[in-house]
């Protein structure tokens, strides 16, 4: 499982088995490893899977964060410098550095709008609230106290021609949602979509200038703004705010009888309950309700396997905040196994907050500085949100050292492999400081190095649970290593471990140094390079027992598989191996192996030299129609099923009669549409492709939600160089991990060379 984290897994971790019904997929319990994170914080990171006959399905990778209420560590709502525009969680953490707390753990909160980071519900946070919404949602009160419910928010104005008018507060302006009140939480100005009648407000000398729960405030209008979308708002300042083709036709024909000068007073109002609230967010569905999980939902997912977070209440005032990660290594989960989680959990409680691609666990590891990602987000990395939800503390000086971790507290690993570990230390309020300086290691299995246990290999004899110690001035930190016998998955890599390998193309007599990783039940799992069985067929070739593999020297194609096992799981990949590197001009190129791959699978070809010899000419750059041959032979696609197709580029007869086929293919599935020059459309198929041009036409080849948009102006240097109409394309390329650049810079412009382009479609292969 991929994971963007800074420091390993956890301490005082426990792994036990344990079976927990679902009511939509039923689920066994694997591991459960609990770690303290602070005084009276918690975190629980979980496995559960569907056994089956052919091995594990539904993987459910989980993390709850629990917390009972103390003067140390507070629960707050956090968003950015405005509620427009999203945030990330790291953005936030130093944030938080500057207002003197240190962050204990986060996760996200309210369901916003994407494209403006408006959060749907309500917001609070120091009491004061920021914008008005009536959806189900949770509060803190400043003692750490917990409520989940609806607020029941209404924000009424009177005054000159408004009497007792209720208004909303800092959301986006529509023709139907009448009334609006804009402050400079929501930004320096509207930033409304439509046109709007604007009332300009300052408070009065004897008023507060913001809203409390309950609370009032009385402004006075200095300007009237007409017919502007996005009208500034002053500071310490207010905007009044109505869609100028509004549907309430009287409540505009009421705002435009406020004249300069009126006072204007607005008065907030909630439920008794929420009175006095210290923080609060809004959020979706209740899940459960008098500890009863509940089966009504309205969210539109409800019924998918999706990444969710939930936040729920004990009835002795814990807090439990429970997410479920969709990736690679986890189904997800659907609202009703999502609310019956929740009762399991102990929660009278519980409400669904923001989830997929936005569910996402910070933690900062007890000893580390920095916040670190717990769990694996949908999207790769951490979603800009809305808002968070965050455990903090105040920041103090560190103090003598009191604790001890040892990361990772628990892993498994296999007989032979090599565990590294990092020993960290923190005061009594788990703030990190130095390390004693006399430390005793010890450990009940294998042998110990610098920061290292090495297990033993494999032996007939029962490998007790390995336990690794450290003592130092009566602190002790402990860690455990499963080591396994069974795993339940095995990838074959290329040597640097990450590149899985789908298949093998190789000339004879070359060597290719490969890797197995294996995963416990989605977990990874520490291994060493002869932990695995690996073997041959169809005489392909030998391989060592550390993954080195040796092509046979053959006189024609052979075909075979490499086969790598450990236990009772395997996994083969399709080896071919030709007589030798069919182009003269490709030995020791940097490309070689990509070139040898697509040749061999029929994707690119080369041409006669005058010597005889088949040549590539991998440095040349390639003609737009020359690219798409050899995409379409890439894609298999049948270019016969395209015979008819005629084609609408006025200079057709340009192209060459061998990619004439292949140009009617490509234009028909769309991933090749021409350039318009002054209402004519060209294919321009002998000039030479642009780098950015050949990634368009990839990533429309690629399936919709292939890749995700990564910042191409903090990636790469000369991304200004990039055309508005390849932005994303290139974006979902770069994420997809098809193209990396060269020190630092994508060169958009540049002329891509033939090997560039068979790495590219060797990349799109085995993504």
């Amino acid at each position: 499982m991929k994971r963007v984290i800074a420091c390993a897994l956890a301490l005082c971790l426990t792994v036990c088995l344990f079976s927990v019904p679902a009511a939509a997929v039923s689920r066994d319990g694997i591991v459960k490893w609990t770690m303290p994170l602070a005084t009276s914080v918690d975190l629980i990171e979980m496995t559960h899977a569907e056994e089956t006959a052919d091995g594990p399905k539904n993987l459910l990778q989980q993390n709850v964060l629990t917390y009972e209420p103390n003067l140390t560590v507070r629960p707050m709502v956090i968003y950015g410098s405005t509620l427009y525009g999203r945030s990330t969680m790291s953005k936030i953490a130093a944030y938080l550095e500057d207002e003197n707390l240190s962050l204990v753990a986060g996760v996200n909160g309210s369901f916003f709008d994407m494209s403006t980071g408006i959060p749907y519900g309500f917001v609070v946070t120091d009491g004061v609230l920021r914008t008005s919404g009536n959806v189900n949602s949770v509060g803190f009160s400043r003692n750490g106290g917990v409520i989940i419910g609806n607020p029941d928010v209404h924000i009424f104005v009177s005054g000159g021609p408004l009497n007792n008018a209720e208004v909303f507060y800092n959301k986006v302006l529509t023709t139907g949602n009448g009334i609006g009140l804009y402050s400079r939480d929501y930004d320096t100005a509207t930033k409304n979509p439509i046109s709007a009648y604007n009332v300009v407000l300052t408070p009065t000398s004897d008023s507060k200038s913001e809203l409390t729960l309950p609370g009032e405030m009385t402004l006075k209008v200095t300007k009237i703004v007409e017919n502007t979308a996005s009208c500034p708002i002053p500071a310490n300042g207010f905007v009044l705010s109505i869609a100028e083709k509004s549907t309430y036709s009287s409540a505009l024909s009421s705002l435009k009888a406020v004249q300069v000068g009126d006072t204007l007073t607005f008065s907030a109002l909630c439920d008794d309950m929420w009175k006095g609230i210290a923080y609060a967010c809004g959020g979706g569905d209740m899940l459960v309700e008098d500890g009863e999980a509940l089966t009504s939902f309205t969210l539109d997912t409800k019924d998918e396997q999706r990444a969710r977070t939930a936040i729920g209440r004990k009835s002795d005032g814990t807090l439990v905040i429970y997410t479920a990660d969709e990736s690679s290594n986890s189904a997800g989960i659907d609202l009703y196994d999502l609310a019956d989680k929740m009762a399991e959990l102990g929660c009278d409680t519980a409400l669904n907050l923001d989830g997929g691609g936005s569910t996402m666990v910070g933690v900062q590891y007890p000893g580390y500085d920095k916040c670190a990602t717990a769990n694996s987000p949908t999207d790769g990395a951490m979603r800009a949100c809305a808002n968070f939800i965050f455990f903090v503390r105040e920041k103090t000086e560190a103090e003598a050292a009191d604790r001890l971790f040892l990361y990772p507290a628990h892993s498994f690993a296999l007989p032979g492999a090599t565990v590294g570990f990092s020993l960290k230390a923190t005061d009594a309020n788990y703030v990190a400081t130095s390390l004693p300086s006399r430390l005793s290691w010890s450990s009940n299995y294998g042998t110990l190095g610098s920061n290292s246990l090495t297990l033993d290999g494999a032996s007939d004899s029962a490998i007790p649970a390995v336990t690794v110690n450290v003592k130092a001035d009566g602190m002790r930190a402990s860690a455990s290593v499963t080591v396994l016998s069974q795993v339940t998955d095995i990838r074959i890599t290329k040597e640097d471990g990450k590149t899985k390998v789908k298949a093998l193309h190789v000339p004879g007599e070359s060597d290719v140094q490969l890797a197995a990783a294996a995963t416990y039940y989605g977990r990874s799992v520490i291994s060493a390079a002869n932990s695995f069985t690996w073997e041959t067929t169809g005489g392909v070739g030998s391989i060592t027992q550390d993954g080195k593999f040796t092509a046979a020297s053959v006189s024609k194609l052979t075909e075979g598989t490499i086969k790598v096992s450990y236990g009772q799981t395997s996994v083969s990949v399709p080896v071919t191996v030709s007589p030798a590197n069919p182009f003269s001009d490709t030995k020791g190129h940097w490309a070689e192996n990509y070139i040898n791959d697509l040749y061999f699978e029929g994707t690119i070809t080369g041409s006669t030299g005058k010597d005889g010899k088949l040549l590539y000419r991998p440095d040349d750059s390639m003609t737009r129609q020359e690219f798409v041959v050899a995409l379409m032979r890439y894609l298999g696609t049948n270019l016969a099923n395209y015979d008819s197709v005629s084609l609408p580029f006025v200079d057709s007869k340009e192209i060459g009669t061998w990619a004439l086929d292949a140009m009617k293919a490509a234009y028909s599935l769309g991933y090749m549409g021409g350039s318009n020059e002054l209402g004519k459309l060209y294919a321009h198929p002998t000039a030479t492709i642009t780098r950015q041009e050949a990634m368009v036409i990839l990533a429309r080849t690629m399936q919709a939600d292939t890749g995700s948009s990564v910042d191409l102006d903090k990636k790469f240097s000369d991304s200004a160089k990039i055309a508005d109409w390849a932005k994303d394309s290139l974006a979902r390329m770069v994420s997809a991990g098809i193209i990396s650049g060269s020190n630092g810079k994508l060169n958009p412009t540049g002329k891509v060379t033939r090997a560039e382009v068979a790495k590219m479609l060797w990349a799109l292969e085995n993504q």
